[in-house]
């Protein structure tokens, strides 16, 4: 009886140990997500077959509006997860999965909003003046969707995307990870730090296997880039950082220069490309987050996050759950 209780109950937190915290909080996550789609989704759809919600919508179209429409209530769902697991787990304020709305915080948010800009610029550009990809068009969608129906389409997406994978990946699981890992095999704050982000990475890029023309290497170059997302959590403290730069490093990369996204291609986009050049660098069908263009994308954006926090910030930043990280 004892030793359960060691394994499943940390007494002197008077909660469950991490291992537990984050897998209540995934399978709570999931259950939200299934009775959102089941009590929402599926009426809304049963609507539709009779004509009472947009009963003129052609099956793309339609495909396009209900994801719109549900995919920020799943998202609201997914928030709701974590600040449940948060208050009756974890027993810690949800402004401490860094959702605090301050100065900083929004100053954080633009940073990352034009740093994604800049990342994915050199990308295309470096592809563009190697003859790697060609743009044959601009400002097109496929011929079943509107232009603008295509656009705000990947806008409200890339936003839902940047919030809610940030919120569960970088605010729960980082956070969560980082004091599971304090202690263990007799880590210190920043053995704790440097084996949550590479656990938290690798959870990241494992998930991504399963989008369409995904391969080990996407994988691995993907936890790289969740690297990329850590560390902006971890050396700031909030999620504005990593939240403005995961939404525009997406929307950028398939929105404006009409390359993959993780292996989906957008149905709109401001440019459209033929792509070519080798794979290793390009990512091929998946995208720049499958080749080195993507990796040395990403490692820039560590180098340049660091610089960032130097610019704003004193010498050590105390994270959201207590961890102090030197920059």
């Amino acid at each position: 009886m004892a030793f359960a209780t060691k394994v499943f109950w940390n007494a002197d937190e008077r909660r469950p140990r991490a291992f537990w915290r984050l897998s209540l909080q995934a399978l709570l996550m999931v259950t939200l997500v299934l009775l959102g789609i089941f009590l929402i989704a599926e009426p809304l759809t049963g609507l539709h077959k009779r004509g009472l919600f947009f009963g003129g919508a052609n099956p793309d179209q339609y495909n396009h509006i209900i994801n719109m429409v549900i995919g920020p209530i799943l998202t609201l769902l997914v928030i709701a997860s974590v600040w449940i697991a948060g208050r009756w787990l974890d027993h810690r304020k949800f402004a401490d999965f860094g959702l605090v709305l301050s100065r900083a915080w929004w100053t954080d948010f633009v940073f990352g909003l034009a740093m994604g800009a800049l990342l994915m610029s050199g990308v295309f550009l470096y592809e563009y003046l190697a003859g790697w990809v060609v743009i044959t068009g601009k400002l097109q969608a496929t011929a079943s969707l509107s232009l603008s129906l295509a656009l705000l389409f990947t806008v409200v997406k890339d936003l839902c995307v940047g919030i809610y994978e940030e919120v569960v990946a970088r605010g729960y699981q980082l956070t969560n990870l980082m004091e599971g890992f304090h202690g263990f095999a007799g880590l210190g704050y920043r053995g704790a730090v440097g084996a949550s982000i590479v656990a938290s990475s690798l959870i990241f890029g494992v998930l991504h296997g399963f989008n369409d023309n995904s391969s080990f290497y996407s994988d691995i170059n993907l936890a790289f880039i969740g690297v990329m997302f850590a560390v902006a959590y971890v050396a700031t403290g909030k999620l504005g950082l990593s939240m403005g730069l995961h939404m525009s490093w997406n929307f950028f990369q398939g929105t404006v220069f009409g390359l993959a996204v993780s292996g989906d291609k957008e149905r709109g986009s401001f440019l459209v490309v033929q792509q070519g050049g080798p794979h290793a660098y390009t990512g091929g069908v998946f995208g720049p987050e499958a080749g080195l263009l993507g990796t040395a994308a990403a490692g820039l954006g560590i180098f340049l996050i660091l610089l960032w926090v130097r610019a704003t910030r004193h010498a050590s930043v105390t994270h959201g759950a207590g961890i102090v990280t030197s920059i």
